[in-house]
């Protein structure tokens, strides 16, 4: 799933420390590919210390998205 759809991502960690990364605020500034890099590495190499890993969904974003791409698909199949 692309990293847009996300608004954040909560790492908690076994010693009870919360890793809070704010998704959509980094979206301003960075591209989808560094920022799920980064989460990618970070969960690797914490993968031992880590408890949980919370993540919150932009779920109007990606209902609209899958909307407009299943009416796009349905007009290209059913189309005159």
């Amino acid at each position: 799933m692309p990293v847009k759809y996300l608004l954040y991502v909560n790492i908690l960690l076994k010693n009870n420390v919360t890793i809070h990364y704010d998704i959509a605020k980094e979206l301003k500034v960075k591209k989808q590919e560094p920022i799920a890099k980064f989460l990618k590495d970070t969960i690797e190499q914490n993968y031992v210390k880590i408890k949980t890993v919370d993540l919150k969904f932009d779920i109007p974003a990606l209902k609209r998205d899958m909307e407009s791409r299943t009416s796009l698909v349905m007009a290209k199949t059913f189309k005159k």
